[in-house]
């Protein structure tokens, strides 16, 4: 996860920090809407900016995407739509020139050029039930709210929060993680943040064998959490292995530095 998250941070030198409050906004968004169905993916990539998303009340899928920032730089980052195997992938590529084709969008960043683009792109995205959707992005925040598919959403720098009647996975490295997830139809999931809390809300029914690890945070649960034989709800600061439940073949991993950990019971 380090190797992974420092990559991303290195191709992304080029994108100026977030732009101040009053900065410009994009006259003509972004927008893209077709036909999806169950079992397909939507994908959102973006490296500065939020992106948001919720149920659609169709079958059609749609992604508006606006750039915000300086509007000098509004042409040197597009927005694609490219279309997969399995569904679509939406994206911002800066320096478009550089990356005349799909949605590499960090490939002039290895080249370690640093032009200070002054741009960040926000996402609203309505998505059809069944369609499971991967919100990517760098800095910003990923809220996908009450949707009816299985998710992924991770930034590096941001908050991720998931409510979903499907399966709900989140990531991040400086910011909080609010999944709630209805599907206990997995075997294994883990929730990693280093500065920031982790809460996860699941069915009454949910069993698991659960690590949670954390340097100076605590775990709090409406589960009864066993630990070598006897039973307690509050840990704090430690690296604790227990079962929810009786464990059975499903396994969670909690990992924190600096945040807590709370499981709530639906």
């Amino acid at each position: 996860m380090v190797g992974r998250v420092t990559r991303v941070g290195m191709a992304t030198v080029a994108v100026a920090a977030l732009c101040a409050t009053g900065a410009a906004a994009q006259d003509n968004p972004f927008r893209w809407n077709g036909k999806m169905e169950a079992g397909q993916t939507l994908e959102v990539k973006g490296i500065s900016g939020d992106i948001r998303a919720e149920l659609a009340s169709g079958s059609t899928a749609e992604v508006v995407a606006e750039k915000r920032g300086r509007s000098s730089d509004f042409d040197r980052v597009e927005v694609r739509m490219v279309k997969e195997s399995d569904g679509i992938t939406i994206c911002a590529v800066y320096r478009p020139d550089e990356n005349p084709d799909g949605c590499d969008m960090h490939d002039s960043g290895r080249r370690g050029h640093n032009d200070n683009i002054r741009v960040s792109v926000d996402y609203v995205v309505k998505l059809p039930a069944g369609v499971d959707f991967v919100g990517n992005t760098v800095s910003g925040d990923v809220d996908v709210k009450d949707v009816r598919s299985d998710v992924r959403a991770s930034t590096v720098s941001g908050n991720v929060s998931v409510s979903t009647t499907g399966k709900g996975w989140g990531s991040t490295v400086s910011g909080d993680i609010d999944v709630e997830m209805a599907s206990l139809d997995w075997k294994e999931m883990d929730f990693k943040t280093v500065s920031g809390d982790i809460t996860l809300r699941l069915p009454a029914a949910f069993a698991a064998d659960v690590d949670f690890e954390s340097l100076s945070g605590d775990i709090d649960s409406d589960f009864d959490l066993t630990l070598k034989g006897r039973q307690s709800r509050r840990w704090v600061g430690a690296h604790v292995q227990a079962t929810i439940g009786g464990g059975g073949d499903r396994s969670l991993t909690l990992k924190t530095v600096s945040g807590d950990v709370r499981l709530i019971k639906m």
